[in-house]
């Protein structure tokens, strides 16, 4: 009878035993490692910055307190901050000589989830070879119930040199924002101008490939112009009319590390079905740049139509596309030579007649001026004497009834 009884309580004291819930929580630190092309990649890079993250997973289903006491060897790793992850609970830290306190009081439900407590922001010595951080005594959690589960943990992560700690892993971006609107067409002397940007060591210029209309630019041609982040290009040659202009850039960062980005983008734009002319160019620029392209000047056959126009606007408007055909360097064709002549001739004595009127109107209004500046001081002159004379009378009649 009492073998059976002492079998029942043994049954029933494991029975109790299995039916208890497991306590038992995991603490992880992961640190990032480089991008795979900057080598070497599954190591940490010594000298340089890292972050590392610290999140613990539990079976247990409310977590009432996390405590952690992190150490670490001071002439290896120096700590830049720590940022926790969850700012609207109860959290504390503090970074001692050699270590890292950290305690968060929590009702979150952690059962089976990996949860991010907070990033540790450090850097490694120059000749580090392999680091070691632990989670030593006084590192717990405690559940609602008060249990009490130990998270000592030890983390070895190895180093490396390499050339450089912040190799540039952001592509250019490249936008054309002239023409701004590349379904309409665009004038037979339009410039191009791309915005170029990278946020984090910018391009390396002198990489720059660009191909306009079948002809290539590098970055110190003549047409080619740098202001900031805007690339500005002046073509070689003036557009041909109507037809579509494939136009391609492509730039790399200034990564030295390895390989650079290079970011490529294509375009095309349609040229005017006519002669247009961009109302807004500077003609000291444009003039400039006949300069230096040969090929900018004009055919024959182009300035005889503007000169055309020239003829059938009113006499009023003429004079403003005269000068606009000089500096197109448009000669005067020989069957208006002796028209301009004529015209020249005629207003020749009227043009005189308004200098002269004007020369005798200039004269006039000097003389006018200095007669009344010399009225004016005599004015003055009086007024002065006879305020004194005045002052002279009064005292004069002062003494006489003394």
């Amino acid at each position: 009878m009492k073998t059976g009884t002492n079998l029942l309580k043994i049954i029933l004291v494991l029975w109790f035993t299995i039916s208890l819930p497991t306590y038992a929580a995991n603490i992880y630190l992961n640190s990032t490692y480089p991008e795979a092309r900057f080598l070497p990649a599954d190591k940490l890079h010594a000298w340089c910055d890292h972050v590392a993250n610290i999140a613990i997973e539990s079976k247990w289903e409310n977590i009432s307190t996390i405590n952690l006491v992190l150490k670490y060897d001071t002439k290896k790793i120096k700590i830049i901050r720590v940022v926790p992850i969850d700012q609207s609970s109860t959290t504390n830290y503090s970074i001692e000589y050699n270590k890292i306190l950290f305690n968060k009081i929590s009702n979150e439900d952690f059962k089976e989830t990996k949860v991010a407590l907070f990033n540790l922001y450090y850097k490694s010595n120059e000749n580090i070879t392999g680091n070691t951080f632990e989670f030593t005594e006084g590192s717990y959690l405690t559940t609602k119930y008060w249990r009490v589960i130990s998270l000592n943990a030890s983390f070895s992560t190895p180093f490396a040199k390499a050339p450089e700690c912040e190799p540039d892993v952001v592509p250019p971006i490249i936008e054309m924002v002239k023409p701004l609107n590349k379904t309409n067409w665009v004038a037979l002397d339009s410039s191009f101008i791309f915005e170029i940007k990278d946020d984090w060591k910018w391009i390396d210029k002198k990489q720059l490939k660009l191909h306009i209309n079948n002809q290539n630019y590098v970055y110190d041609d003549n047409g080619v112009f740098w202001s900031w982040d805007q690339l500005i290009v002046y073509p070689r040659t003036r557009l041909p009319v109507n037809k579509l202009i494939p136009i391609s850039i492509s730039i790399s960062d200034k990564q030295k590390y390895w390989w650079a980005n290079i970011q490529n983008e294509s375009f095309e734009v349609k040229t005017s079905s006519w002669l247009v002319l961009e109302n807004y160019l500077d003609p000291f620029k444009f003039r400039e740049l006949a300069q230096w392209y040969a090929s900018f000047r004009w055919t024959q056959k182009e300035c005889a139509l503007i000169w055309n126009i020239y003829l059938q606007e009113d006499w009023i408007y003429q004079k403003s596309w005269k000068a606009i055909l000089k500096k197109l360097w448009c000669p005067i064709p020989a069957q208006l030579q002796n028209i301009e002549e004529e015209k020249d001739a005629t207003a020749a004595p009227i043009v005189q007649e308004k200098i002269e009127k004007k020369s005798y109107i200039s004269v006039f209004w000097v003389i006018w001026w200095t007669l009344f500046i010399i009225t004016f001081i005599l004015k003055l002159h009086y007024r002065h004497w006879f305020t004194k004379h005045k002052k002279m009378v009064e005292q004069f009649k002062k003494l006489n009834l003394n």
